[in-house]
């Protein structure tokens, strides 16, 4: 068999759910019930809206202390593990950005992945689903909307 069908043949032999362009989902991790997430396959990672962000030493250890606005409920999360790195936008401008990893519920389907922390306020959607989130799990149906809930 040619390397690039068998390839194929894996691939294709995964099933997919089907989502769409907008879906509701829940954040565990950081204590959201449930918010409206758009999903971006023309962004790599997703990314999650921030109202505050420092790096604060609590008990001598280094952490991230972010404060989340969304759903109608504001927590705040401090989180041992996370980077900065550098997020070209849809614009080509590149900016630095911390990154954080936390759960995704949607529906029966829970998804461990990484955002970028995003002042989104000025823009409709507080949290993006990028390929990486999707990659392998979902494909996106643009035609429909809260297919899972």
């Amino acid at each position: 068999m040619h390397r690039l069908a068998h390839l194929y043949t894996i691939t294709m032999s995964k099933e997919r759910v089907i989502i769409g362009r907008l879906e509701h989902i829940a954040l565990p991790g950081l204590g959201i019930a449930r918010v409206e997430a758009k999903v971006d396959t023309g962004a790599y990672r997703s990314a999650i809206h921030y109202q505050r962000v420092k790096v604060r030493s609590i008990e001598g250890v280094k952490r991230l202390v972010v404060t989340f606005q969304m759903g109608g409920q504001r927590k705040t999360k401090a989180f041992k593990v996370y980077k900065r790195i550098a997020v070209k936008s849809s614009n080509g401008e590149v900016s630095k950005r911390y990154l954080i990893t936390t759960t995704v519920r949607l529906n029966g389907f829970s998804v461990r992945t990484q955002f970028t922390l995003f002042d989104r306020s000025d823009m409709k959607f507080q949290v993006l689903l990028g390929r990486k989130f999707l990659g392998g799990r979902f494909v996106v149906d643009v035609s429909t909307k809260h297919v899972l809930g």
